[in-house]
């Protein structure tokens, strides 16, 4: 490395000076000395960054990690806690991810042939207008769920709305309890799959109990029956727990789940016509915005997320082998900058799906993402003349503003989400809803958080 002594001023101060003079050797050699440096000092910095949320867990919550820092204690996880790093998970670690695992998560669903025909009858995928609301609809309400904690009045009313919308249909006999678990296992399952898959690191044992405590408390409070879950535990597990001295980690129910949903799937996943009808409006759908000849390839890397099994039982092309090849290399490329070279999402760089409060103006709150018709998008000169925008107004799909009030501009109330028939519906049920979840939960702290078991205390499941 070039030397100076302390009465010699520094090269890099001579170059700032007088930048107009020739540069020698020995100043060229430093500039490169200092790149050797600052470069791997940026790799670590990336790579501490990346990894501190992840590690600030031991510090946060103490309780579930022993002396060694290997998890401990995972079956009293509280629900508060399970939510907040839930909320890392899907807001500040994978939000990218997490969110199109949902939506495949949803769209699985559809090779079960009862949903699907369910789905068909309802009339809600006819056109592109009702199946993109219906889409941002459901979006909607399990971000609501998401990002809101269930305790609270805002969560608890998207859940009331949920079971509403969900009820009139289970009151006809025509959804089945076990196609609302299997739902519900895609929404805990499909985003940790996706994770292990493409991202930059894995979900840890830590989060995988807390994706457990979170979406076992929503089918809890949607009434989803769980009982079939018991003979899908480990030897050992389930019914032979028997008096209900010991309460089940979220970790364990997630291992139940799973095995349960494999079961559900080589039972009830098949082919039928109305899978290929559902499959098919959900696609142009999602690939409405792309211009006219980017369609099929698109529809070609869809096939590729989709697997060869939902394929088959949607009777959907298979993509070609260079469709394949280069969406893995990609996602797996995107996956290694993220950790190498991008920091991590800090808070201030957090992308608010949902307005935290309601517009003053209109008194509704506003969807701030859209990927397909931009409903309850409030239109902001950014949102309408934006990068995205722009390349949407090539492709002749519909920007935020467009339309006039076609597309609810000025926001949603929670109340009203759902089929545009249904608006203002059920107000009066919903609200008896959220007193009934309300007195739950003041029956769950009444008793120490916990809702049943021996000896009172904090109960993982509940609302401690």
């Amino acid at each position: 490395m070039n030397t100076t002594t302390p009465s010699s001023p520094p090269d890099g101060l001579i170059s700032t000076i007088m930048p107009s003079l020739p540069l020698p050797t020995g100043l060229a050699w430093s500039w490169t000395t200092i790149l050797t440096m600052l470069v791997p000092s940026y790799l670590l910095l990336v790579r501490y960054l990346r990894f501190q949320r992840l590690h600030s867990y031991r510090a946060r919550f103490p309780q579930y990690f022993s002396p060694d820092g290997s998890p401990a204690n995972l079956d009293k996880m509280t629900l508060q806690d399970a939510h907040q790093i839930h909320m890392d998970l899907s807001q500040r670690e994978f939000p990218y991810l997490y969110r199109r695992a949902l939506f495949f998560a949803l769209f699985k669903t559809y090779s079960i042939p009862s949903i699907s025909s369910l789905l068909l009858a309802t009339g809600q995928l006819s056109t592109t207008k009702t199946a993109s609301k219906r889409a941002t609809d459901t979006e909607v309400l399990i971000g609501e769920i998401i990002i809101n904690p269930p305790w609270e009045k805002r969560g608890l009313e998207a859940l009331a709305r949920m079971n509403w919308l969900h009820g009139r249909w289970q009151k006809a006999g025509r959804i089945k309890n076990g196609d609302l678990l299997y739902t519900l296992s895609m929404f805990a399952l499909e985003p940790e799959r996706w994770i292990g898959r493409w991202e930059w690191r894995g979900v840890s044992v830590v989060e995988r109990c807390a994706l457990g405590v979170v979406w076992r408390e929503v089918g809890e409070l949607m009434g989803i029956g769980m009982e079939d879950l018991e003979r899908f535990g480990k030897k050992g597990e389930g019914s032979e727990r028997g008096t209900g001295e010991e309460e089940e980690s979220g970790l364990e129910w997630m291992e139940k789940m799973e095995r349960w949903s494999e079961w559900y799937e080589d039972t009830e996943v098949r082919y039928t016509e109305s899978n290929e009808k559902v499959a098919k409006h959900t696609v142009d759908l999602l690939l409405m915005s792309q211009p006219s000849f980017l369609r099929d390839v698109g529809k070609g890397f869809i096939g590729v997320l989709m697997g060869k099994r939902l394929r088959e039982t949607m009777n959907f092309p298979e993509p070609a082998q260079w469709q394949e090849k280069s969406l893995t290399w990609f996602l797996l490329f995107r996956g290694w900058v993220l950790l190498h070279l991008s920091p991590p999402r800090f808070e201030w760089m957090v992308l608010r799906r949902i307005d935290k409060d309601v517009d003053p103006a209109t008194g509704k709150y506003h969807y701030n993402e859209y990927e397909l018709d931009p409903w309850y998008v409030k239109p902001t000169f950014w949102k309408r003349w934006g990068p995205s925008a722009l390349l949407r107004r090539l492709a002749g799909a519909p920007v935020p503003g467009d339309g006039g009030s076609r597309f609810q501009p000025e926001g949603y109330h929670i109340h009203e989400v759902g089929p545009e028939k249904l608006r203002g519906q059920g107000k009066e049920e919903i609200e008896e809803m959220m007193r009934d979840l309300e007195r739950r939960r003041l029956e769950v702290l009444a008793k120490g958080g916990c809702t049943g078991g021996a000896g009172g205390g904090r109960c993982p499941m509940g609302l401690a």
